[in-house]
């Protein structure tokens, strides 16, 4: 009987322990972390699971001239992150290993193809429903003008808002 206790209590702590973590681990990035902005591509998709979400696919998804990376396919690696003149972010660079000489890097997955690489990005913003069709139509009306920020600190990226025409979409109004 007494294995039995110790085994639950295992567990429970375990799965205790891990959403904390992350938790921990997003909130440390959000307070400390460098704020980039990326422009993107969105979209409002309804899944009666997750409820609704926005689904976004950054334009800066690709890092050119990787040929350190050939071959590679699924693999972790580390990408480096600057600003263009415009103020918009994009990854400038790759590699497997932890880069020394700057702070603002992102580890994931990437994905080799023809001396460009795709790295995996966050890709879900969840919001209020009630305001995610008419942040949908806000969206469609001002494509280009639509941008995501995000804070990255240890390897870890952590979307703080979406906005459209400079103006966070949670706050834009029916």
């Amino acid at each position: 009987m007494n294995k039995k206790i110790w085994l639950y209590i295992l567990i429970v702590s375990v799965l205790f322990f891990l959403p904390t973590y992350k938790i921990i681990v997003s909130s440390d990035t959000l307070k400390g972390g460098t704020e980039y902005m990326f422009k993107v591509q969105a979209f409002d998709p309804y899944d009666m699971f997750r409820g609704n979400y926005i689904n976004i696919s950054f334009e800066e998804q690709w890092v050119e001239d990787c040929n350190a990376a050939e071959g590679m396919y699924g693999e972790k690696c580390y990408v480096t992150i600057a600003t263009k003149e415009d103020g918009y972010a994009y990854f400038s660079g790759i590699s497997f290993e932890k880069p020394e000489h700057t702070a603002d890097y992102y580890q994931t997955t990437a994905y080799y193809y023809d001396a460009s690489c795709r790295i995996d990005t966050p890709n879900r913003y969840y919001m209020n429903e009630n305001k995610s069709y008419h942040a949908e139509k806000i969206y469609g009306e001002n494509i280009d003008n639509t941008y995501v920020k995000v804070r990255v600190k240890n390897g870890k990226m952590v979307i703080v808002g979406v906005y459209v025409n400079d103006i966070l979409i949670d706050t834009i109004e029916s």
